[in-house]
C-alpha cells in the first residue's frame, strides 16, 4: 500500500503541476495557471464599451438634428409673440379699457360704488383746504348730503356741495382756490389705456 507524502512548506502554495510521466507536463491547476490564462487573452471590460452601430450613429444625429429644430422654431414662435404683442400693444390696450368700461358701466349705473370715498380721494389732491365747492352729480349729492349731516365734524361738513348735471354719476370735481381736482372715471380709464400703451 502507498503510504501519504505530507510535507509542510513556510509559504502557501500559489500554484501545483502534477506530472504524470517523465517528459510529459499535465495541466497545470491552480490560482497562477489560471492569472496566466486571463492575461493571455484580453479581458472584455480592458477593452471598452462596443462601438455603436451605423444605425445607432445615424439615429444619435437625427435626434440632435429634431432637438436643434425644436429648439430653433420654440426661438421663433416667442419672436413671433413677442412681434405680435408690440405691433398689437395699442388694439389691447383699448381692449383692455373697453372691458374696465363695460365692467364698471352696469355698477355705477346700480349705484354700486362710494361716493364719500371719491370724494375723499380728490380732496387729498386739493391744493386747498377751505372755500371748496364739490361739483357731483344730483344722484350722488343726496348721499353725500347725508353724509355730511351724519358726520358734522368731518372735514364734509365744510363742503359746498352742489349739483351739477354735466359731472357723470361716481365723477367729482373740486373747485378751490389755487385751481381744481377732478376725478371722472373716463379720465382714469383713458390714463390706464395710455399706461398700457407704453408698457413694454
Amino acid at each position: 500500500m502507498t503510504e501519504a507524502l505530507t510535507i509542510r512548506l513556510a509559504r502557501p502554495v500559489a500554484g501545483l503541476r502534477v506530472v504524470e510521466a517523465p517528459g510529459h507536463e499535465a495541466p497545470a491547476h491552480g490560482p497562477s495557471t489560471q492569472m496566466e490564462r486571463e492575461t493571455e487573452r484580453p479581458s472584455a471590460a480592458s477593452a471598452g464599451p462596443p462601438e455603436p452601430s451605423e444605425a445607432v450613429k445615424q439615429q444619435t444625429a437625427t435626434l440632435v438634428q429634431l432637438v436643434q429644430t425644436v429648439n430653433t422654431l420654440a426661438t421663433r414662435l416667442n419672436d413671433l409673440h413677442q412681434q405680435t404683442i408690440a405691433h398689437h400693444r395699442g388694439d389691447i390696450a383699448r381692449l383692455a379699457v373697453e372691458i374696465a368700461r363695460k365692467i364698471l358701466a352696469p355698477r355705477i349705473e346700480n349705484g354700486e360704488y362710494d361716493i364719500q370715498t371719491i370724494v375723499e380721494e380728490v380732496l387729498k389732491r386739493a391744493p386747498a383746504r377751505q372755500n371748496l365747492v364739490v361739483r357731483l352729480n344730483p344722484e350722488d349729492l343726496a348721499a353725500c348730503q347725508r353724509f355730511q349731516q351724519e358726520n358734522p365734524d368731518s372735514q364734509f361738513a365744510e363742503l359746498d356741495l352742489v349739483a351739477d348735471w354735466s359731472i357723470a354719476r361716481a365723477d367729482c370735481l373740486v373747485e378751490t382756490p389755487k385751481g381744481i381736482v377732478k376725478s371722472f372715471v373716463e379720465e382714469h380709464l383713458a390714463r390706464i389705456g395710455e399706461a398700457l400703451e407704453r408698457a413694454q
